[in-house]
């Protein structure tokens, strides 16, 4: 009674501490970040900033949250990367409704000494973001060595892609017309073709990239959490 099947390999899922100390330590950077935005919220741009304070409050409750479970006051079982992904999608809502639009909008030109910071905090929020990503990515891809080898597929597809779509921020859109304004039937196919094997492209390296991360849960596997 109580036994493991033998035929069932264990899935360690509880993060190791590096990982959980390092969110713990973004979590307590980004609530101090906070705290001037709330404070100047209160009055500092002419009246009660509603957007901005309630989105730097969401973001602080979910530092704080975020922390607990990292420290073991809140237990999420193997759920972790999931709880770090969601701060992270919560500071980037924060950063475009809260920094990008209305903080920007409420300073304006009438706070030239805060407006630099905008930018910075922008800048910072996005880093986190990023480091985040990353924290969660890797302790999910430690769970099974799998992931790693999904993931590399994942990139063999999107690289094209990514390519492509930097070619033509650059170049621009190609054109299906001739040199004299007419509509090249040569041009038009070619545009289609290169457009479907970029959705082709796309799709096959959004699959590879999300069975990189959802090989490594149990109830997808079968496997039972150590």
């Amino acid at each position: 009674m109580g036994q493991m099947p033998m035929d069932e390999t264990p899935v360690h899922t509880d993060s190791p501490a590096a990982i959980r100390m390092s969110v713990v330590v973004l979590c307590a950077l980004v609530a101090v970040s906070t705290l001037p935005w709330l404070w100047m919220a209160l009055g500092r741009f002419g009246g009660f900033a509603w957007g901005l304070f309630g989105f730097e409050l969401i973001v602080l409750i979910g530092c704080v949250m975020t922390a607990l479970v990292c420290l073991g006051s809140v237990r999420v079982g193997g759920a972790l990367p999931l709880a770090i992904a969601c701060l992270a999608g919560t500071l980037l809502v924060d950063a475009v409704f809260a920094l990008h639009v209305d903080a920007r909008n409420l300073i304006g030109s009438n706070h030239p000494d805060v407006q630099p910071w905008v930018n910075r905090m922008l800048l910072f929020r996005l880093g986190v973001i990023g480091l985040l990503t990353l924290i969660a990515t890797l302790d999910v891809y430690r769970r099974d060595a799998r992931s790693w080898g999904l993931m590399l597929r994942a990139a063999a597809f999107l690289i094209p892609v990514i390519a492509c779509i930097a070619w033509i921020r650059l170049r621009g859109v190609p054109t299906v017309t001739t040199p004299d304004g007419e509509l090249s039937p040569l041009k038009m196919v070619l545009v289609m073709v290169g457009g479907l094997l970029l959705g082709i492209l796309f799709s096959a390296g959004g699959h590879f990239l999300i069975r990189s991360y959802e090989i490594a849960v149990p109830e997808k596997t079968g496997k039972t959490p150590a």
